[in-house]
């Protein structure tokens, strides 16, 4: 549909030209020769050029990793290792307060006690779980096979092998019987009477001894399971039966004596003062280990607050901050809402670097717009690349900066102005392109746009003549 209307426009255009220059001709045959006012038309080229679409705003220099520390106890600063402006690795030691006796006899101290408190835990158990463990896994075991022993024993109620598996071994028998007797004639027909040493003779001899084997297996097996189970059998069974279940008894015995044998209470009250003992050591070590401020993560040293020889307590001894990865907290009017999301390319100056442009990315947008004196603003934060700063230094805290969020460019591009176009739907625009001295109407692709120029994806070339309005000449 949108191509049918752009095509009734552009007809409807055309017609429009051809009757304005029908009647421009009437006119210009008719005038008389005076001074008049006449328009003219005002045209440019379609140059090559670039095209970036931009929200301008301003920020500062903050980070995302800025920490207040202190000691985790009080006391005198003996030593201070570094100075503000030192970066710093996180584990390194940063200060240190005067050693406390008190603070490493508690340490010795606390350590004897979970020993103490170990062996006697130890000492409870012994070698029962073991003991417990061998017992379990017997019990279990001769419970098991008593389970099998029983199963046995009620099959011998009944006949060794059901009639289907005595009919196929009944086959099995004569099949067997009937190929073992047919060789054993034909070896007395036509070769008992040979030489021993004949080579057939010898073949046939083996043959004969093989199905000899399988024919007694045959009927070993059928006449098995034609017989019924013997007394002595049944006897036999019941006896395992019996030794099985003594030998279950024994182990379940052995058991419950071994599981009496820890008192629950025992071990429970011996555990918390083994619990009790850990903690009171963790405490201690963490008071002596207290006495050394190391850093939490990498950063540069932004404040120190105390000298040596001053008693030392609180959270806000050192400040650190993470200046390797700066970010910049941008604000933009909130009429450029539309203008900034999240991986959008941002263009950085600073008031202290004019020359020098830093590159970045929108990180985050608020989804709440801050007010300050009557004015709405958008909030985000962006991250700068790291090829952009840090040579030969770090951007300090708080810069002040001027940010271009781009949100679209177009580089190398064939661009006209904007003037030139003519919208005749959505996003379909048409310009007029000057051919042999005349106008000529062609709708064009067109891509980013700005106040003053549009890029042209297709519908003129490079250095082509196109309309940018009429002008008023004086004749």
């Amino acid at each position: 549909m949108k191509k049918k209307k752009a095509l009734w426009v552009i007809v409807f255009i055309v017609l429009v030209l051809m009757i304005g220059g029908g009647g421009y001709f009437i006119w210009q045959s008719q005038k008389t020769p005076v001074a008049s006012e006449q328009e003219t038309l005002n045209t440019t080229r379609v140059r090559s050029s670039d095209i970036v679409l931009s929200a301008s705003g301003g920020g500062s220099v903050v980070t995302l990793s800025d920490l207040s520390i202190g000691f985790s106890t009080s006391g005198v600063l003996e030593e201070i290792y570094v100075k503000v402006g030192d970066e710093i690795k996180a584990g390194d030691p940063l200060a240190k307060l005067e050693d406390d006796p008190d603070l490493k006899l508690s340490v010795a101290s606390n350590k004897i006690a979970v020993i103490t408190e170990e062996a006697a835990l130890d000492s409870i158990y012994a070698n029962l779980e073991t003991e417990l463990a061998n017992a379990t896994i017997s019990y279990l075991t001769a419970k098991s096979e008593l389970e099998d022993l029983k199963v046995d024993r009620i099959a011998l109620n009944y006949k060794r092998c059901v009639d289907t598996t005595i009919e196929n071994l009944e086959a099995d028998y004569y099949e067997a019987k009937d190929s073992y007797e047919r060789l054993v004639d034909q070896y007395e027909a036509f070769f008992k009477m040979r030489d021993p040493e004949n080579l057939e003779k010898q073949q046939l001899e083996a043959k004969i001894a093989t199905l000899k084997v399988a024919f007694d297996t045959a009927n070993a097996n059928w006449q098995y399971c034609l017989t019924k189970p013997s007394q002595e059998e049944i006897d036999v069974a019941e006896a395992n039966i019996l030794v099985k279940e003594a030998e279950m008894n024994s182990w379940k015995a052995e058991m419950d004596v071994l599981v009496q044998g820890v008192d629950p209470d025992d071990v429970a009250l011996q555990e918390a003062k083994l619990t009790q003992a850990q903690a009171q050591l963790e405490i201690s070590q963490n008071n002596l280990n207290g006495l050394i401020l190391t850093a939490p993560i990498d950063g540069t040293i932004m404040e120190i607050n105390g000298i040596i020889g001053q008693t030392i307590s609180g959270s806000s001894f050192i400040r650190i901050a993470d200046l390797s990865a700066p970010i910049v907290d941008l604000y933009l009017d909130e009429t450029d809402l539309d203008s900034i999301a999240v991986g959008y390319e941002v263009e950085v100056t600073f008031d202290a670097f004019e020359d020098q442009v830093f590159t970045g990315k929108v990180i985050t947008v608020s989804p709440e717009l801050l007010a300050n004196m009557n004015t709405n603003y958008v909030y985000a934060q962006l991250q700068l690349d790291p090829d952009s700063y840090g040579k030969p230094f770090d951007l300090p805290l708080g810069l002040n900066a001027t940010v271009e969020v781009i949100g679209g460019r177009a580089e190398g591009v064939l661009v006209v102005p904007v003037e030139a176009l003519k919208e005749i739907g959505d996003n379909e625009y048409t310009l007029f392109v000057m051919e042999n001295g005349k106008p000529r109407l062609r709708v064009v692709e067109v891509g980013l746009m700005d106040f003053t120029y549009a890029e042209i994806k297709s519908g003129v070339s490079l250095g082509e003549e196109v309309t940018t309005g009429m002008v008023e000449t004086v004749q």
